[in-house]
């Protein structure tokens, strides 16, 4: 366990040692969920669209569309996400 101090900005740096164990490069998506009363940090795992159809063409359709439905982000988050990407490669 280490203890880190937040930022005025909310934000915290990953232990480098966290960081390699878990492959976490910069700029890389986490996802960040509340999970019974704990704040758990983990790898965001990103599949382009077209690398996801063919993983699942044995699927059928409807079952496709079930798999990017429960996927799916809401505008505002995803405009957020990229508007936050582009200003960091700026």
């Amino acid at each position: 366990m280490e203890t880190l101090i937040v930022g005025e900005r909310g934000q915290i740096t990953i232990p480098r040692r966290l960081r390699e164990k878990y492959s976490i490069k910069p700029k890389q998506p986490v996802v960040i969920e509340d999970r019974d009363g704990e704040i758990v940090i983990k790898p965001a795992v990103v599949v382009p669209l077209d690398r996801l159809k063919a993983l699942v063409k044995e699927y059928d359709e409807e079952a496709l569309q079930e798999i990017l439905e429960s996927n799916k982000v809401s505008p505002q988050e995803e405009e957020r996400v990229f508007k936050k990407r582009l200003s960091q490669e700026d």
